[in-house]
């Protein structure tokens, strides 16, 4: 009864881990070729300033300080006509016709302005939404992007483990070869074999050991992709296991609408709609609130007139030691109102509708060929997982021909040529047999690929 237990134990543990598709390793170079993306980082550095963006358009609201300062020498030539005036006693007529004056002096003015926004007509409120609209449409897009690097990756280790299994597949009939052509050898010098068929022998051995050479430059190549998109060194990698296995795909309710580019597009739709309404609402008035306190002083400042006093004949100048003025405090609210502005926001509204109605065409146009696809690739899976079975029984009867032409080369049934054509058929078959299965894995993650399905997250449960 322990033994049956034990043995139940062991059925149930390995149906359980036959549903992992990928291994620790696997998992572990797809979370490492995510984090050492370049691609991925420049986008992230392009949301955080989107963000940022978003976050500056909010803080329109936020009030502001400023101080400003001026310092000046001034001359300027005055002319003056103002209405006569007599002098009472002397009568004298001040001011009779045009008179000129020249005045001259410093000037300093510094102010301390706070200023806060109360209403900008819509334009912060829907600006914010159409970046944040942005925002996710880009999120979106990264997530197509992951699992675009996803798929090179286990692409890159399947096709080395396919490459292994070729190779080991290599070193079976290497070895099975080198016996034969040890008991040929032995027939030839015994007069039950002649040298035709030893050098057959010899060339297909040659034939596989220039297929290994080409194989191990092959591996060695993906290994160094695989660096490139892991950042590991080709020697750990060296010593990592790569599964190579049919992918068992779980049934679920994903669709071809939880893609990432129709979330994304929708998104772009919802951004023109805001930039639509910011545009319709820009003839709205813009008000502030803003208070300041400034400080003026005009010093060393004089005017010259053509006058000259009665009695003395004196010039009849003005001179002033300063004109000050502090604290000088002002609070209010002003408003700006676009009135007419050349139809500047009605084209931006137009340019808006039509970009929002060719991404809308684009999301229509993409739905219906996403849907098709998702439909090609469900058959194309469908398909690969038979053509598996149907791969798996030619390998054994390949495998059963083989062993069969070794019997029958061996009693003299069949000549050298056949028994070497069954070799070559078998190792079709093998290799065959796991470039299917390759191709189901590809399949399995364009299905995944299909739904918006493809995340580590789903990979790793």
């Amino acid at each position: 009864m322990q033994k049956i237990f034990l043995l139940a134990l062991l059925f149930v543990f390995s149906n359980v881990v036959a549903q992992k598709n990928l291994t620790d390793h696997e998992l572990e170079l797809i979370g490492l070729g995510l984090q050492k993306s370049y691609t991925l980082k420049n986008a992230s550095y392009e949301l955080s300033i989107d963000t940022l963006e978003n976050k500056a358009i909010k803080q329109n609201f936020i009030p502001t300080l400023s101080m400003d300062g001026a310092y000046a020498y001034g001359v300027a030539d005055l002319n003056v006509d103002v209405p006569v005036f007599q002098l009472p006693i002397a009568g004298i007529d001040l001011f009779e016709g045009d008179t000129d004056f020249k005045a001259k002096g410093q000037i300093f003015n510094s102010s301390l302005t706070a200023k806060m926004l109360l209403f900008s007509g819509m334009q912060v409120t829907y600006g914010s939404k159409a970046t944040q609209e942005k925002i996710k449409a880009k999120n979106y897009m990264l997530d197509k992007e992951r699992a675009d690097i996803i798929i090179d990756i286990v692409d890159t280790f399947d096709k080395i483990e396919l490459l292994h299994k070729s190779e080991v597949i290599i070193e079976e009939s290497e070895k099975r070869l080198a016996k034969e052509k040890e008991k040929v050898k032995r027939a030839i010098e015994n007069g039950l074999a002649t040298p035709y068929d030893r050098e057959k022998i010899t060339a297909a051995e040659l034939k596989l050991a220039s297929k290994k050479a080409e194989l191990y430059g092959n591996i060695d190549l993906l290994y160094l992709k695989l660096r490139m998109l892991t950042g590991k060194e080709v020697p750990e990698l060296k010593t990592y296991d790569f599964d190579l296995k049919p992918w068992v795909l779980e049934e679920n309710n994903s669709s071809y609408l939880n893609r990432p580019e129709l979330s994304a597009l929708e998104a772009t739709i919802q951004a023109y709609d805001y930039k639509i309404k910011m545009s319709r609402a820009a003839f709205l008035p813009k008000v502030q609130a803003f208070a300041s306190l400034s400080y003026f002083n005009l010093f060393d400042a004089s005017l010259d007139t053509p006058y000259n006093l009665p009695i003395s004949e004196q010039p009849i100048n003005l001179d002033l030691n300063h004109l000050r003025s502090f604290p000088t405090y002002m609070v209010g609210v002003g408003f700006h109102w676009d009135i007419f502005n050349g139809l500047k926001h009605s084209n931006e509204t137009q340019r808006s509708s039509i970009e929002k109605n060719i991404a809308e065409n684009k999301k229509t146009d993409a739905e219906e060929k996403l849907e098709l696809y998702a439909k090609k690739i469900r058959i194309d899976f469908d398909v690969k997982n038979k053509q598996i079975a149907l791969k798996e029984k030619e390998m054994t009867v390949a495998k059963n021909t083989l062993h069969l032409a070794i019997k029958s080369y061996r009693e003299g049934l069949i000549t050298i040529s056949e028994r070497l054509e069954a070799e070559i058929n078998y190792q079709m078959a093998v290799l065959e047999y796991y470039k299917m299965i390759s191709m189901q894995r590809r399949a399995a993650l364009e299905l995944l690929l299909s739904t918006g399905s493809l995340n580590l997250n789903n990979l790793s449960n």
